[in-house]
């Protein structure tokens, strides 16, 4: 039997202090499991929003469940 142990790790959207948006909601601060779909429709939506506010304004921020 494997006895391999894995770290669980979420992730979430974040963007930067300055940009501002009457449209965003809180969900900005919701984790969810670092898994392939969820890291690719992350990685999509943060491409978009910087290229609507700039280079850098949203990124994938992790942390160990």
């Amino acid at each position: 039997m494997d006895k391999t142990l894995r770290v669980l790790i979420e992730i979430r959207l974040r963007r930067s202090d300055k940009v501002q948006d009457a449209l965003t909601d809180e969900r900005h601060g919701l984790w969810i499991p670092d898994i392939p779909s969820n890291r690719a429709k992350l990685a999509q939506a943060a491409e978009v929003a910087n290229q609507r506010h700039g280079h850098e304004t949203h990124w994938i921020e992790e942390r160990q469940a």
